[in-house]
């Protein structure tokens, strides 16, 4: 336990773990802007990659060091091991396969290897939390690793620094991730590009500075080796008077964004939250209610457990672009964008009508980290559910040994295949009217929502509980309602004819 933390928590009541945590994000603004006053500003002594490095990595060490004091020593082992199997098997063997096989299985069994010790019936702040996040970017690294084995061609002309520095027989070729969608390279997320694969091992620092980026190695988010590369090599005193000025401004609009947007979801968090959460609904008091207020209170503490994420992603993001790091360009009008490392997306969230509507606005960096890492990877499957399937059980198992957490990711994938079958049976018959009225094209899109909402609040209680017994006396408290359409669409699917497709219809 951390003393200054440990003190601070008696004063204010607010738990010591939950204080350390919140201070460690905090802590990011403070070295962010001492970052871009060093290395940044036009004022400031020209510097070097390497000088840029070594201030991420001595900053992040701390940082992490201020979380998790001693057991420090369980991310600085994770990431010298897996640098080094690399090293070892890659380099000096020339096996690139092996070498992030090595990775990822040693990444694995040390993260399971820590829950099956510290896992409890309550969520724990401890080393693990930081270990999590860190077991991803070590597999992901581990597969850029792998991918930058071999090069494809490109069409285009070579630039002068390529004909000076590239091997006539390389010109044309580059490396690009074999999952990559087949997108302009400025559609895809940026923090996964198509370029994260690595045609050379980074040097030890650079891993070390990448995988304890101060406002990244607690809570996410995920993002790519080649994004900090490309950071941490830019040179802002290329860039006009204008463009920085117009840099910083929007830098600081979006910095003050997340942070207004933060408080606002942690502080509904700490006071409604606090009073309805997944805990009320076992109590006697919550029992004695009648059984439509029981589904109300229900869905608010469902939705309550998505608050506290949302609001610490966007406290960690505030950070991020405080660095600089999530800057992905301007749009038509000029003006910077910092977004490009957003973890969740709340205008989107809370109106979203669909479960993948959800998935895009929620945990967003993970979801793209499972989409490039395991679920493309799983295309041999031959199935496109399978690997979905898949994807789950492997977020799954990364979250640790609870039962629930598996149940919920299956409600998850049970509920996706139901808005499938609900779009291809229902959605044809209602489209007619509500393109014709709008007054029902806005009730049909209040349904949606409606239910959307109470899908995903009443899956993520379990997720919350934990235990499968606390779980099931909740979900008993309003006799399983969110379990029944499951059966219902998806039994009565089975018996249906195939809806015929529309090329059909036109023929």
């Amino acid at each position: 336990m951390n003393l200054i933390t440990s003190l601070l928590s008696r004063a204010i009541g607010l738990p010591e773990p939950t204080l350390r945590l919140l201070l460690t994000v905090i802590l990011a603004y403070p070295i962010a802007n001492d970052y871009k006053r060093r290395f940044l500003n036009q004022e400031a002594s020209v510097s070097t990659a390497v000088q840029r490095t070594q201030y991420i990595l001595v900053s992040g060490l701390a940082l992490n060091l201020f979380f998790n004091g001693f057991q420090i020593y369980h991310s600085i082992v994770t990431i010298a091991v897996s640098y080094g199997i690399c090293y070892a098997i890659g380099e000096q063997v020339g096996d690139r396969k092996l070498a992030a096989m090595g990775v990822w299985i040693f990444n694995a069994i040390y993260l399971l290897t820590g829950y099956y010790y510290m896992q409890t019936d309550d969520y724990d702040i401890t080393w693990t939390m930081t270990q999590c996040i860190l077991c991803l970017r070590m597999m992901g690294f581990g597969f850029d690793y792998y991918d930058g084995r071999k090069k494809v061609t490109v069409e285009g002309p070579p630039s002068k620094t390529e004909l000076k520095t590239t091997k006539k027989e390389d010109l044309h070729k580059t490396v690009l991730r074999e999952t990559a969608d087949q997108k302009p390279l400025v559609e895809l997320p940026l923090s996964f590009m198509a370029d994260t694969p690595l045609v050379e091992l980074p040097s030890v620092i650079e891993i070390f500075a990448y995988s304890l980026f101060p406002s990244a190695f607690l809570v996410g988010p995920q993002f790519s080796f080649s994004l900090f590369k490309k950071w941490i090599n830019e040179n802002r005193r290329v860039l006009s008077y204008d463009e920085r000025e117009e840099r910083e401004r929007a830098q600081i609009l979006y910095v003050w964004r997340c942070v207004i947007l933060s408080m606002l979801y942690l502080g509904l968090q700490q006071t409604v939250g606090a009073v309805y959460s997944t805990s009320y609904l076992l109590t006697d008091e919550y029992r004695v209610l009648g059984f439509f207020k029981r589904i109300i209170v229900f869905a608010i503490a469902g939705k309550f457990a998505y608050i506290k994420y949302i609001g610490i992603w966007l406290l960690t993001e505030g950070a991020t672009a405080s660095f600089g790091i999530s800057f992905e360009g301007v749009d038509k009008e000029g003006h910077a964008q910092y977004g490009g490392l957003a973890n969740a997306l709340p205008s989107i969230f809370e109106k979203a009508t669909s479960i993948d509507q959800v998935i895009s606005a929620f945990n967003i960096n993970t979801n793209l980290w499972s989409k490039y890492y395991v679920f493309k990877r799983l295309k041999f499957l031959g199935s496109k559910e399978i690997s979905q399937f898949g994807t789950l059980a492997f977020l799954a198992i990364w979250h640790g040994f609870h039962a629930m957490y598996f149940v919920t990711f299956l409600l998850e994938f049970l509920y996706v295949q139901c808005e499938l079958v609900l779009r291809r049976r229902l959605v044809p018959l209602i489209q007619p009217y509500i393109k014709k009225n709008d007054a029902y094209y806005y009730l049909w899109k209040l349904v949606a929502w409606i239910t959307c909402q109470l899908c995903i609040t009443y899956a993520v209680v379990g997720f919350e509980l934990l235990k499968i017994s606390k779980t099931i006396t909740a979900y008993k408290s309003i006799y399983f309602i969110g379990h029944i359409p499951i059966v219902v669409i998806l039994g009565i699917n089975q018996f249906l004819p195939k809806p015929r497709s529309k090329t059909k219809k036109s023929q």
